[in-house]
């Protein structure tokens, strides 16, 4: 791994948090756990004892790089923090524990002086910038961290996995995978003094040891337990994944089961009314700078400015990305075909109004001390997730075919044409009455032992003349619709009542197949009610 450090404006003291300050340890039940006999006590060579063992033992041990990664995850401090004391004996996913591993490189005694010295003994897992490190980025199967920790002369230190020491200085931030040892700064030992603290901010080590929070605010014990994770599905997406499984386990498609119910090839089920195809997320793909300037080619379309405007008592500007830009927002046409049974092909025509900095970020430059920021162009382009899926129809294959055409436009002119044309589509076959449901229904998954038919069917296309084409792309009714059995993280968002921590944000896995080489679209059949 080649060590590289970035040159940043921001103290590194503000990335590793806490001092070398011994925590207090006042006479009480908890005390006696951990103090005994010992000779006059260097922490910081202690300290420095145990990063180095932990170096070592993250390097070894997929299983301990799992374990931090998921107790780090839980932020049960609103940080991501792992106590040590609540995890030391936790059994790993490989066998044995963190203690047994350290003690292969930290003598017992010496690791007994570090918890009576640092009761509170911490493995931070930072934020990196630019996506180069955090707790759920980290792939544990490939990515060993470095170990940092303060010396005795207030330096950073870190640890690699090799044994050598470097130094990281005051303006330079890692820009490879680390994780800092460190006192906690929101929890303490529990003792004489903080016995009216309240119960529920009682943390409560597996070796008798009792923490309490130093605040109450820090307390996420109990979101720890219902905080959102990637099997925790939504309500409204339970049954696509429900789908999923049917399908994995029956050899059915997915929407067999969303759209009819059918769980098995030789199930039947009725046609499910409430459900509608959704575009759930649109991305635009290419170069950032060239797809931004071939969308908005026209006078009207969103434009950014060359620098950060100025706010004005008469001429206010928002603050963050969206004073960047300029003419509102983008509007998309959604245009689905979908062919009847008629031997027509509707033309579904829906909108989509998207702000531009939600499809693109800038690359600002900053000048100097409150100089307004350069803009340098579009940096990266977002994925934009749909605040509410939009409905395109109701997918009813007894009625319609089997394959549906999405084209996406970026409007500009409300000039349009129109032309016909005919294409070949196929149609399902394995429909009958049931009698006793006094309704039609599908007999059996996919097509079921019927053959299907081929009809050639006419649609009218609409052309909005000057407007930006993004191409097209076809949509299979046996598709998957999800391609995993647990969400997807994302991104993050900023939680707590001051936004003082990040939550990860989930969404479903969809299909990755709908590139029309300009966009890609995220589809999904959901419930409307």
């Amino acid at each position: 791994m080649n060590i590289r450090l970035k040159q940043v404006g921001l103290l590194l003291a503000l990335f590793i948090v806490g001092s070398c300050s011994n925590d207090m340890i006042e006479t009480s039940n908890n005390s006696s756990l951990i103090e005994e006999s010992y000779d006059e006590i260097d922490l910081n060579s202690l300290k420095s004892e145990f990063s180095f063992a932990l170096a070592r033992v993250l390097n070894e041990s997929e299983g301990v790089r799992k374990l931090i990664k998921e107790e780090a995850i839980k932020q049960f401090d609103y940080d991501y923090d792992v106590l040590y004391m609540l995890v030391k004996d936790k059994k790993l996913s490989g066998g044995g524990t963190l203690e047994e591993f350290l003690s292969k490189y930290m003598s017992k005694e010496n690791l007994l002086a570090l918890y009576k010295e640092m009761p509170t003994l911490t493995v931070f897992v930072p934020v990196l910038p630019n996506d180069i490190f955090s707790a759920e980025k980290w792939n544990v199967a490939q990515e060993v961290p470095f170990v940092a920790y303060k010396s005795k002369e207030n330096q950073i230190l870190f640890v690699d996995n090799a044994g050598k020491v470097n130094t990281i200085k005051s303006n330079e931030i890692p820009s490879f995978p680390i994780v800092v040892v460190k006192p906690s700064e929101r929890v303490i030992l529990r003792s004489a003094s903080t016995r009216n603290f309240k119960e529920a901010n009682v943390v409560r080590a597996e070796n008798g040891l009792n923490f309490v929070f130093e605040y109450e605010e820090f307390n996420n014990l109990t979101k720890v337990k219902t905080r959102v994770s990637p099997l925790d599905i939504p309500t409204q997406l339970q049954k696509v994944f429900d789908a999923k499984k049917f399908a994995d386990q029956n050899g059915i498609w997915q929407r067999d089961y969303v759209y009819y119910n059918i769980m098995t090839k030789d199930g039947k089920g009725v046609f499910q009314k409430k459900i509608s195809e959704c575009v759930y997320f649109l991305e635009l793909t290419g170069i950032p700078d060239v797809v931004y300037h071939n969308i908005s080619d026209q006078g009207d379309d969103p434009h950014h400015y060359d620098k950060q405007p100025q706010s004005t008592r008469d001429h206010p500007v928002p603050r963050g990305p969206e004073g960047y830009w300029y003419n509102g927002n983008y509007e998309f046409l959604v245009k689905t075909y979908v062919s009847n049974k008629n031997l027509v092909s509707d033309e579904i025509i829906k909108a989509i109004s998207i702000p531009p900095y939600d499809l693109f970020e800038l690359d600002l430059q900053a000048q100097g001390n409150r100089m307004p920021y350069l803009v340098k162009g579009v940096k990266s382009i977002k994925r934009y997730y749909l605040p509410e899926p939009l409905p395109l129809f109701d997918w009813n294959i007894e009625d319609y075919s089997t394959s549906i055409k999405i084209s996406i436009i970026e409007k500009d002119l409300q000039t349009t044409t129109q032309n016909v044309v005919e294409t070949t589509t196929t149609f399902a076959t394995n429909f009958d009455f049931d009698l006793g449901l006094e309704e039609k229904v599908k007999v059996g998954a996919k097509f079921g032992t019927s053959t299907t038919v081929q009809h050639r069917v006419s649609t009218t296309v609409t052309t909005y003349l000057d407007s930006d084409e993004l191409q097209d792309v076809i949509v299979n009714f046996g598709d998957d619709i999800i391609i995993k059995n647990e969400m997807d993280s994302v991104g993050f968002t900023y939680c707590g009542r001051r936004g003082e921590y990040r939550c990860p944000i989930y969404e479903p896995a969809l299909n990755p197949k709908y590139n029309s080489g300009y966009y890609k679209l995220g589809i999904i059949p959901l419930a409307q009610y």
